[in-house]
């Protein structure tokens, strides 16, 4: 007789719910298996796994129950040997499965018109051969070779583009990957939205090259900005811009095509100053110890520096005057956004401010399925784990589009309700085993509904 089981069925339910819906894997994965019996039951396993336990692909077999296996329609008890081989099978097919899942999304009038384009990095645990190098980490690690990636998210938060490249590209060269790749997808118009890390005069020009537009932050050059900042202290006509609390005073000016917003805040301003006084004291305090009092005698001092000992004289300084910042170089508080549209200025930076969608994305990716670390695998295999990830917060995300008014937006505390919703598969000693459904909150209602329900039993009569 079998032990009574509990399954977390909450993930699951959300993978499902968006296949019913969608036909999302027979659309985005059919054909790809070829012999592989459980190519699309795998795929759905990493994916159920990311937003679960998170556990590594070794250990997939030993994590999970066989009732899971079941439930995920396995073709028999699967092997280690065949999930490495599917996740690597996932990354040989990546651009076939971007361009199947950007149909889906076009076919489904999934794609905004407004995209924010944003780049990031993930580090590798072991010697990562395979596109692993050492660039600027974004995660703190820069004595780990690493990888980059970049997205592009609707302001729908839906994400429409995924590009991987390896760990020393930098953002500016990274950029003619994703408009590429993001130009299948994308109507004609089409605002793109991003930072000053992709902000180059060619990037630009083929934007609009593809009749796209684009609205990206200025590189703070301080003689190209200081040129800006007279024109705005010039201008008399001010316009105040007031969002979230925060009142910005702008000048909107014209260079040939493009359009020029220069912003003020006196906050930012008060930020700036105050981030730039910590950092000027941090490096005061690590020459402190350069300098180290020893006594040579009871008349004379004497100070141990790096060229040697250097004696003192018994003058006497009246007057003592207080170190400059050196950091503080009159940009404090100014920023200046670069369009091919002609818009408002409240309009330009409400669009702007929203490319945390892109930022948000990125730590659902990070932090809520777990990106990082990366362990030693296969190029394959490093890509088809990168595209589980960023198809799986695809699944979240367009739940939580569909869901009416969803408590929980998170994927972090997402997934803490969705591993609490169980199903109890119950093995009486003389009967058919039978499923009930525990752990049932408001949180899982108001985004899964009644989609649940499907996976207990209905009509089962219990008496006790």
């Amino acid at each position: 007789m079998k032990n009574n089981v509990t399954v977390s069925i909450g993930s699951l339910a959300l993978i499902d719910k968006v296949d019913c819906e969608f036909g999302f894997f027979r659309r985005v994965f059919g054909g790809l298996g070829g012999k592989a019996k459980n190519f699309v039951a795998s795929t759905k396993l990493f994916m159920y796994n990311r937003l679960s336990e998170c556990f590594a692909t070794n250990n997939l077999l030993t994590g999970y129950s066989s009732e899971l296996f079941e439930l995920l329609k396995f073709n028999g008890q699967p092997s280690e040997r065949t999930f490495y081989r599917d996740i690597t099978r996932l990354g040989k097919k990546h651009q076939f499965i971007l361009e199947q899942y950007q149909k889906l999304i076009q076919e489904e009038g999934l794609v905004a018109d407004k995209q924010f384009i944003d780049f990031s990095s993930s580090y590798f645990e072991g010697k990562a051969e395979a596109l692993g190098e050492f660039g600027y980490s974004r995660d703190g690690q820069p004595g780990k070779k690493q990888l980059t990636f970049g997205v592009s998210t609707g302001i729908n938060n839906i994400p429409s583009a995924l590009t991987i490249q390896k760990g020393n590209v930098q953002d500016k060269t990274h950029f003619k990957f994703m408009l590429k790749t993001s130009e299948a997808v994308l109507e004609k118009n089409s605002l793109l939205i991003f930072d000053c890390g992709g902000n180059t005069k060619q990037n630009k020009k083929d934007v609009r090259e593809k009749n796209f537009h684009y609205l990206t932050l200025k590189p703070k050059k301080v003689s190209v900005y200081k040129k800006f900042i007279e024109q705005y202290k010039n201008d008399k006509k001010k316009t105040e811009v007031k969002i979230n609390d925060v009142t910005y005073s702008s000048v909107k000016t014209k260079n040939d095509d493009e359009f020029n917003y220069i912003f003020f805040c006196e906050k930012l301003e008060q930020d700036h100053l105050a981030l730039k006084e910590r950092k000027f004291k941090k490096e005061l305090e690590k020459n402190k110890g350069v300098l180290k009092k020893t006594k040579t005698g009871k008349e004379i001092d004497a100070y141990l520096t790096e060229e040697g000992v250097v004696t003192t004289t018994g003058h006497l300084q009246k007057t003592l005057a207080s170190i400059e910042n050196p950091l503080i170089n009159g940009l404090e508080g100014y920023f200046i956004l670069e369009s091919s549209l002609n818009i408002e200025s409240e309009r330009a930076l409400a669009l702007y401010k929203d490319k945390d969608k892109a930022e948000k994305l990125f730590r659902n990716i990070k932090e809520g399925t777990e990106l990082r670390p990366m362990r030693h695998w296969s190029t394959d295999a490093i890509i088809g784990y990168v595209l589980v990830i960023f198809l799986t917060n695809f699944l979240v995300n367009l739940t939580l589009l569909r869901a009416k008014n969803p408590v929980v937006k998170n994927t972090k505390l997402l997934k803490k309700y969705l591993r609490k919703l169980t199903l109890v598969i119950i093995y009486p000693p003389n009967g058919f085993k039978f499923k009930l459904l525990a752990n049932i909150c408001p949180e899982i209602t108001s985004i899964l509904g009644n989609f649940i329900e499907k996976y207990c039993d209905k009509n089962l009569q219990i008496s006790w």
